[in-house]
Order: structure tokens, then sequence, then C-alpha cells
């Protein structure tokens, strides 16, 4: 046994560590994950100097004991904190990460810190965690919450001196969250928002931070917005920075919302969207400007829902004339509840590469931007019966698409 070298306890009903374990003096890898029972881990820890992965997700160990530092060999840290439930609880606590601990785990590339958004140690402490964090320069995974947008400025986006260089995986949660209060995020699109390597989610917040704005220097692919008050999503009045690497953004319940983007543009802004995601934004009136549009090149499926403003998806007022198309790589579509939509694309065509059209609830639009020689692609359109009845069609007549259409009545 003093020579075993992994040891899994993972989802057991194990409540403490038993002294032998700390005479393991080979360990090199150490679960626990999922072990509920477990509420304090011993400062004995530090006796598995081997140690290179230790694995706490999913227990409810309230804080981690001091002697962690001391576990300089370790690679890969993931921990779960519980917020304890009573003040005698809470003042036995103490910290919930101890000073210096995470610095001194210099060998450290993957870190999870997973607690409870509630939960006022962290909401105290993060800032001093997060400065050492961004001393782990062999970082190249991280997972954490950021209660304080501020927090974001020790990672010096777009800056050469930027914290951990080689991280290339991290889940950011960044703004003030409420435990109880149920998130208006479904549910389907936080677990597509787990699936990827690389996103934030920023909430509850009055307008997006340069901090995030700037966010492209670490690459990040997903972008969750979920925030109370802001009138653009991004200003930048250098257009030298605009989210390139982004390939996902939901856009949820910004109701002051009247526009992606104020401001110039330049190239690079938003060329790897694939994925755009517009919901409940009560003063959003349109989407695409024309100088914004052209940035929109790579978009897949564009998703609006209960916009209640908007009367047009591109505005089109100054559109160049040698524009044919729109959105060239858009492949779906779904606009659902915008009563007031009269117009898609201001009387230019959807792409050839369009495969499904879905609507529902938008009374006010009469016209589809599609033809049957543009369009080849398009298989299926969906929406109500009595909306499709009252299309309009230049040069061709509903019943010539009838077999594509699919209501949802």
């Amino acid at each position: 046994m003093p020579a075993l070298q992994v040891l899994n306890l993972s989802r057991t009903s194990i409540k403490s560590l038993p002294e032998s374990l700390f005479k393991l003096f080979n360990l090199r890898r150490l679960f626990l994950n999922h072990c509920v029972l477990i509420t304090t881990l011993s400062s004995k820890v530090g006796e598995l100097k081997q140690l290179e992965v230790l694995d706490l997700e999913g227990t409810e160990i309230m804080y981690l004991p001091k002697e962690v530092g001391q576990l300089t060999n370790l690679t890969c840290l993931e921990v779960s904190f519980f917020e304890p439930t009573s003040q005698r609880r809470l003042e036995q606590s103490g910290e919930i990460i101890p000073c210096g601990a995470i610095s001194a785990l210099s060998q450290l590339e993957e870190l999870n810190i997973d607690m409870s958004y509630d939960d006022k140690r962290w909401n105290a402490s993060a800032e001093a965690v997060v400065s050492e964090i961004c001393k782990l320069e062999s970082l190249h995974t991280l997972k954490v919450y950021f209660p304080k947008v501020k927090l974001l400025s020790h990672l010096h986006w777009n800056e050469e001196n930027m914290a951990f260089p080689s991280l290339s995986y991290f889940k950011f949660t960044v703004g003030h969250l409420v435990e109880r209060i149920i998130s208006r995020v479904s549910g389907d699109t936080e677990l597509e928002l787990e699936q990827h390597d690389r996103y934030l989610k920023y909430v509850n917040g009055e307008g997006v931070p340069r901090d995030i704005q700037k966010g492209n220097a670490t690459n990040f692919k997903q972008l969750l917005v979920e925030i109370k008050l802001s009138h653009h999503l991004v200003m930048q009045s250098d257009a030298t920075v605009g989210l390139v690497s982004l390939e996902y953004m939901h856009i949820y319940y910004m109701k002051n919302l009247r526009s992606i983007w104020e401001g110039p543009v330049n190239d690079s802004s938003f060329n790897s969207l694939k994925y755009l995601t517009l919901r409940t934004c009560p003063e959003l009136t349109t989407v695409f400007t024309p100088w914004l549009l052209a940035n929109f090149s790579n978009l897949e499926e564009l998703t609006i829902r209960d916009c209640p403003k908007i009367t047009t998806l591109v505005s089109c007022y100054s559109c160049d004339d040698n524009i044919t198309f729109i959105l060239p790589a858009l492949k779906r579509i779904s606009l659902h509840f915008l009563p007031k939509l009269t117009s898609i694309s201001s009387g230019l065509l959807m792409a050839p590469m369009l495969e499904l059209m879905s609507f529902q609830y938008c009374l006010n639009l009469k016209s589809l931007p599609v033809s049957k020689a543009s369009n080849k692609n398009l298989r299926k359109i969906k929406g109500e019966e009595s909306w499709w009845q009252e299309l309009k069609w230049e040069g061709t007549h509903h019943d010539s698409w009838a077999d594509i259409f699919v209501p949802i009545d």
C-alpha cells in the first residue's frame, strides 16, 4: 500500500479521510469528487508531497486548509466549496482559501474553483485569490467565478504581459449572481455553454465593461450576456477591439438594448461569429446596420425571440447597391414573437446556404426574402397556417413552397 500512486474514492459515503491515507507518501492522484459527506479536509493533506492531482469537485468542504500550499507538485486542483449554514460554522471555517495557498502551487496547470454565488466569504476574498491565480505561469485550464467585473482587469486583457498566456481552456462567470433566484437563461443554453472550452458568462450588470469587450485577447469563443441596463452591447470609439474570436453569442434580458454596436467597426469584429441569439430585448428595433452587416459573414444560425419592437433585421437605408445577399453563411433562422417585424432584409435576398426558417407570432411579416432560383438548399419553413396563407410572393405563389412548409398550429 505505501507504493500506491492513484486512489479513487469518488461518489462514496466516506465522511473523512482515514489517518492511514496520509502515510501514502507516493500518492500522486487523489479523487474524492462527489463525496458529499466530506465537509472538511484534514490539514495532514500537506504530507502528501508527491500529490499531482487533487479532485474535490462536488464535495461539501467549507474551506481549504493552509497546508494545501505545501503540495508543490500539484498540477491539477478541482474544488467545490459549501457555504456554512450557521454563524457558528461560518466562524469556524475562516478563509475559504488561505492567503498564499494558491500562489504556492507554482506547477498548477488546471484549476477549477466552484462555490455558491451567495457565499460572502468568496466575495470578500476573491480579489486576493484571483491575484494569486494570475501568478501561475503554467496554468492552461481555469474555471472560476468573478463576483465583480473589475477582477477581470487582473488578467491584463490585450496586453503583452497578459496573465497566464498559456491559458487555452477557461470558463468564467462574471457579475453578481443570487443563487436563490432562478436564471432566466434556458437550461439548454446553459448546457450548451458548458460544452465549450472557452466561454464567459456575464450577468446582472449594467452595461458591458471594456474588460469584457476586450476579451478577444484570450480568444474566448462563447459569450452569454444577461444584464440589466445597456443601450449598446459594444461601444468602441477606436474600433481596434471587437471580439474577433467569438463564435457563440447569447444576449438575454437587456431591457435597454437598442443596438449591438455603436461607433466605428473594424473588419475583424465578430468575424468568427457562427451563432447569435437575442432574447427578450424590449427596446431593440433592428439588429444589423449596413456598416456592421458584412462583419457577420460567417454567421450560420440566428435566433431572435420576444423582442417586441423589432421592425426589421437589417436597416439598409444606405446599403451598398452591389450587395445581393445578406448573411452568406446563414443556414438556420428562427424568429419568434416579433409582432412588429415587417421586413427581414429590407429587400435583399437571404443567402443560398439557408436550410431552415422558423416563424412564430410574426403577424406583420408579409413576405419572405427567398426565391426558388437562389435558395435551392431551403428544406423547411415553419410557421402558423394562417400566417402562411397571408404571405405575398414576388413572381411565384406560396403553393410552390408548400412541400417544405410545416405548420406549427
